[in-house]
């Protein structure tokens, strides 16, 4: 594999993952002014809360982008709703290695987009940055922190201060909630919505909860993966009679993977970590002709075992194309462990045989592939140079092309 082919997969995945953009749906923008303005907003699934959109009208090819200077509400309709607010947002820091002696918070006043997780009479929302989560509820007219942090009592413990377990529970009218819920409730979203919907249905009160997609969405795929390898050994041998300067050429053989892939929960789940156990194997052999100084013609011959278990583990990107195809591109590091006997022979006339061991080792791999349905899948990788037998006196390069199709069993 030459530095023209890497070219060329490099080049193929930016145009396919420029022209495979993430999708605009239908929703709306309430500006500055209170106008509600319907639309199309790029859905980026925002793990942080957003300082921004891009938005367009149905039927209009330009965009906007709309600040959070210039925007007081925005939603994808049923899927995900933001608010503007200026609120106190705790700015302690979460690092357990950085906690101060303080259990009061430390607010600072901030415009931010919140987002909501449950509306209706008492409304839950979200505020998330790179290193801070942030919880908030309406009270009346009001949007408050719920009060948590922890903080250092000494170099061994930690502290808690909890305050947003007595905030809710002013909040409960009935009692469908009983006191040690609240003082085990923990402060986190999937906790904190499962109280604000008892909080809201407790009056038979409407709400609603958004994100119930996600909710849905599978975090973790299982597939079989056969495929084909295209495979390549090319052996220098430095010290040895150089009688084998060795290529073995390209050989043809069966591969069989298992796949797991964990989905990241953010930006739409276009990011995945995946493993994949692989069997594989080449075998070649091959024979030399030459003269003694006698010119008595003798046969001069190399051979190569070779099976391993290949364990690549990387990243998987997905470019959706519409809502049954997509795109994939991997990158992953490949840690591969030799089978049995993995080795080189040589038996080279009137020389004692002299046999190498195949040694593990790290290369890289890349892959472009085609999804459908979320269970079928063909795709090409192609691996980096491997060094089979790491010696000084000889330079071995085997190199690997494969077409892998894929089933997902869940």
């Amino acid at each position: 594999m030459n530095k023209s082919f890497y070219t060329f997969l490099f080049s193929v995945v930016l145009s396919l993952t420029l022209s495979a953009q993430n999708n605009f749906e239908k929703g709306y923008v309430i500006n500055s002014n209170g106008e509600k303005i319907e639309g199309l907003i790029k859905n980026l699934d925002w793990k942080d809360s957003p300082s921004q959109i891009t938005f367009k009208q149905e039927n209009n090819l330009s965009v906007k982008t709309y600040t959070i200077d210039n925007i007081k509400s925005f939603e994808i309709e049923g899927k995900v709703k933001y608010v503007k607010a200026e609120v106190n947002v705790d700015m302690s820091s979460d690092d357990i290695n950085a906690l101060t002696e303080d259990e009061k918070p430390h607010f600072t006043k901030k415009a931010v987009l919140l987002k909501t997780v449950i509306e209706g009479k008492y409304t839950l929302y979200k505020y998330a940055s790179e290193y801070l989560e942030r919880f908030f509820y309406q009270k009346e007219n009001e949007i408050e922190p719920l009060i948590f942090k922890r903080y250092q009592i000494s170099s061994s413990q930690v502290g808690k201060n909890n305050t947003y377990q007595n905030q809710l529970k002013t909040l409960s009218e009935c009692g469908n909630i009983t006191p040690s819920q609240f003082s085990n409730l923990e402060y986190r979203e999937s906790s904190l919505k499962t109280v604000f919907i008892k909080l809201n249905t407790c009056g038979n009160e409407d709400y609603k909860s958004f994100d119930e997609k996600r909710a849905n969405k599978k975090v973790f795929h299982l597939s079989v993966r056969p495929g084909i390898n295209f495979s390549s050994l090319d052996i220098k041998n430095n010290s040895l009679n150089n009688v084998f300067d060795s290529d073995y050429g390209s050989k043809t053989n069966f591969r069989m993977g298992i796949e797991a892939e964990f989905v990241l929960p953010f930006n739409n789940s276009k990011w995945s970590i995946i493993a994949e156990p692989t069997y594989q194997y080449f075998k070649a052999d091959k024979e030399v002709i030459t003269s003694t100084i006698l010119g008595e013609k003798v046969s001069n011959k190399s051979s190569v075992k070779y099976s391993s278990i290949e364990i690549p583990v990387g990243v998987r990107y997905y470019a959706f194309l519409n809502e049954k195809s997509k795109l994939f591109f991997n990158a992953s590091a490949i840690f591969d462990i030799p089978m049995g006997d993995s080795e080189v022979t040589y038996e080279i006339y009137n020389y004692a045989q002299e046999k190498y061991k195949i040694e593990s080792g790290i290369n890289l791999g890349l892959g472009i592939g085609y999804k459908y349905n979320d269970k079928y899948s063909i795709e090409f990788n192609v691996h980096t140079k491997r060094d089979l037998l790491k010696l000084d006196q000889q330079d071995t390069s085997y190199q690997n092309f494969s077409i892998i199709m894929g089933y997902t069993l869940f």
